[in-house]
């Protein structure tokens, strides 16, 4: 399974027990976060460290999202619109709009890329939805499918352009939802069709070249009693096969309350269900991931 995981790390620098686990069982990638990240120097530092632990082409992934997910507090990271900023220009002047996201995403691409990133978890897929929780809130690009994929499109082909991997995010819809998954379980209560329709900027941007696609801790009753991300339905049978996405699952942070208290066994059933890239975000969780492999 350490061949699935993206890690989290615990500080500024790596632990004696970090070094281990790298060194013996070297996991996909690492992801940091605001507890990793104090200056430039030292970022390119800890990640330098984890290669010469692993001693290959670990990913390093991070949230720079723009607006209130920013995890680096310096520029071109910490003045960033939101996404709903842009959503705005788009309704007076879409080329604008799209213009604006795409030289954004290029500049921060370039600038994780110089830090020796791999992979950013944006851009955001989920379409706003007023009745929704706030988790999502400003972070999308607006209330229809139309615009947030031209936005989202934008963006992926600014990270792309820059060598960055995007990750679009959260598979099939996080928007309705009626919680925030960090602390419980959401659930929406929408019929197939609909969460269809809404899942269409994910189908485009995988039309576009999307190779990363993270999924959401959220159950749709109508549809599935599981969570998706442990979904076979959602995982394997529409994500792929039905959209015919043969690029990388993520699974969310597997340490948030959205699929339960157990870490390990919602490692095995993300993976199970068609899961193959395996967030572990928090240090505690990375501990018992690792004693079980």
């Amino acid at each position: 399974m350490n061949k699935q995981l993206i890690i989290g790390l615990e500080g500024i620098t790596l632990t004696e027990q970090e070094r281990i686990w790298l060194k013996e069982k070297p996991p996909l990638g690492v992801i940091l976060f605001a507890r990793n990240t104090e200056s430039p120097a030292q970022v390119k530092a800890l990640l330098a460290e984890v290669h010469e632990c692993t001693g290959q082409d670990t990913w390093a992934a991070i949230d720079e999202e723009g607006g209130r997910v920013n995890r680096m507090p310096w520029a071109p990271f910490n003045a960033r619109r939101h996404a709903a900023d842009y959503g705005a220009i788009y309704e007076r002047n879409a080329g604008t709009a799209i213009q604006s996201v795409y030289q954004d995403s290029f500049s921060v691409g370039e600038a994780l890329a110089e830090l020796g990133f791999t992979h950013n978890c944006a851009p955001v897929l989920d379409l706003f939805h007023p009745d929704g929780h706030g988790i999502i809130g400003k972070r999308s690009f607006g209330d229809n499918v139309e615009q947030v994929t031209a936005l989202a499109t934008a963006c992926m082909r600014g990270l792309h352009d820059a060598g960055i991997g995007a990750v679009g995010k959260h598979y099939p819809g996080h928007g309705r939802a009626n919680a925030d998954s960090h602390v419980a379980v959401p659930e929406v209560d929408a019929p197939l069709a609909t969460v269809l329709d809404e899942v269409e900027p994910f189908s485009s941007l995988i039309a576009d070249g999307l190779n990363h696609v993270m999924t959401a801790h959220v159950i749709y009753r109508d549809i599935d009693q599981s969570v998706a991300t442990v979904s076979p339905f959602w995982v394997g049978h529409m994500l792929r096969q039905k959209m015919g996405f043969s690029g990388h699952i993520w699974s969310d942070d597997l340490c948030m309350k959205g699929v339960g208290d157990n870490i390990p066994a919602a490692a095995e059933a993300a993976l199970n269900a068609g899961c193959d890239t395996l967030l572990v975000c928090q240090p505690e969780g990375v501990q018992q991931i690792y004693e079980r492999l």
